[in-house]
């Protein structure tokens, strides 16, 4: 019989097809399942487009909070700047919050100031909520 599942079913249960009756005679075992670090995907890099310019967000590195909120910072190059922040979840992955501040500018400029100029903030969103955050936190 074969059973036919999606990339996404996949990468959730990879741990368990990686793992069979047969691991006992090669005593390789999965123990490191639900370990792994947020930080092997550091230099992780997502494409994108706002009001039809590129965008690019290199990941760093993660946080977990006491609360459970998850703090995932980077680099954003954005309209020819260069922007270092974070971007806040929920433990459920959803955005509560992003704050970006450019590094190339002597002047307190925020990301998120220039996208509300430019109108597009919400578009940014969207991108964080359906790109980012789930390449990121899978």
């Amino acid at each position: 019989m074969k059973i036919i599942i999606t990339e996404s079913q996949y990468n959730k249960y990879k741990h368990l097809f990686e793992q069979s009756v047969y691991d006992d005679e090669e005593n390789d075992s999965n123990d490191d399942y639900g370990n792994e670090e947020y930080d092997t995907k550091e230099g992780m890099t997502i494409e994108g487009e706002i009001n039809s310019l590129p965008v690019k967000f290199t990941y760093s590195e993660m946080k977990e909070n006491e609360d459970g909120e998850i703090e995932y910072y980077g680099e954003i190059r954005f309209y020819g700047d260069e922007y270092l922040g974070v971007i806040a979840t929920d433990k459920r992955g959803y955005l509560l919050v992003f704050d970006f501040y450019s590094t190339l500018s002597d002047e307190d400029v925020r990301l998120q100031n220039v996208l509300k100029e430019m109108g597009g903030y919400y578009e940014f969103e969207h991108w964080l909520d359906s790109k980012v955050i789930p390449s990121i936190k899978d």
